[in-house]
């Protein structure tokens, strides 16, 4: 089997789509066919169940997807392991979870950037599900994920970290409270969250269900930068972790709200895929990460 042809059958079980697999892969649709056509004659079966406009995979397919991903990481790791030592250079893929762009990662990225300057640094923010998707297809070297979620055993942890998390509001707002907030309070209370699913939005939510409260959502969006905008604002209280808060809070532009019996963190851990071999660039992240 040809590796080629191998890793264009995983862009195309990983995008389900043979004409999005060709605009990633640089090739024509006719060739990712070809290429799939190619396999599926070498081994005497379908590799793609054709559903109208969609595909799927069957056993097959699965199972060979699989392998697939461990021969095309194995020869990945080939080529780096023969390279010649030196100073960190190549690639260096890094999948963040979206909140950490505000709190240490950008101060972070500019002192790896300034000890390795050979190193050709990417950066994909994204929540959990994708960058784990994109970690386990190979798409990244490195993952840095805020919250808990399901772990595979593939995977090897780096270096973690934990961030509390906290209620703010503009000072001139109705909710601002600068004493302790009893919980029967927050049904009154206009929330500024993350969309459904994010790992801090989670344990307020468990708070509040275990308060007997249905807190009411004024605004929900992907965009920490937007939820920060309203509650400087004053059209709600925003729950964020506390490193986003430490600059509006500093300047007065916003303060914290104390909820009585509310009091919890949010952890940050970096992970590898264990199969990966660590290049220099990604062991010297993983030091300065581990510094910080």
């Amino acid at each position: 089997m040809e590796l080629r042809n191998l890793n264009t059958f995983i862009r195309v079980a990983d995008l389900h789509s043979f004409s999005r697999a060709a605009a990633e892969l640089g090739y024509t649709q006719s060739t990712v066919t070809t290429q799939i056509q190619l396999l599926e004659q070498e081994l005497g079966l379908p590799l793609f169940d054709r559903l109208g406009k969609r595909i799927a995979l069957p056993p097959a397919g699965e199972i060979l997807l699989e392998h697939a991903r461990a021969l095309v990481r194995g020869a990945e790791n080939a080529k780096l392991a023969v390279q010649q030592p030196g100073p960190p250079r190549g690639k260096l893929r890094l999948g963040v979870f979206t909140s950490l762009c505000g709190g240490p990662l950008p101060q972070l990225l500019r002192r790896y950037h300034e000890r390795y300057p050979q190193v050709d640094l990417e950066v994909q923010t994204g929540g959990w599900n994708q960058l784990a998707r994109q970690l386990n297809a190979g798409g990244l070297d490195l993952v840095w994920l805020l919250g808990e979620g399901p772990v595979p055993g593939s995977w090897a942890q780096s270096c973690s970290g934990a961030h509390p998390l906290q209620l703010a509001a503009a000072p001139g707002s109705s909710w601002a409270s600068p004493g302790p907030v009893p919980p029967a309070r927050l049904s009154g209370m206009p929330f500024l969250f993350t969309e459904q699913g994010c790992p801090y939005r989670a344990v307020f939510e468990n708070f509040c269900a275990r308060q007997g409260l249905q807190p009411h959502i004024f605004l929900e969006t992907d965009s920490t930068t937007a939820i920060l905008k309203f509650a400087l604002s004053g059209l709600g209280v925003a729950l964020l972790p506390g490193f986003l808060l430490e600059g509006p809070q500093a300047r007065g532009e916003l303060v914290p709200l104390q909820v009585e019996g509310f009091a919890a963190v949010v952890p940050s851990r970096l992970f590898r895929h264990a199969a990966k071999w660590k290049t220099p660039a990604m062991e010297a992240f993983l030091a300065l990460a581990g510094e910080v």
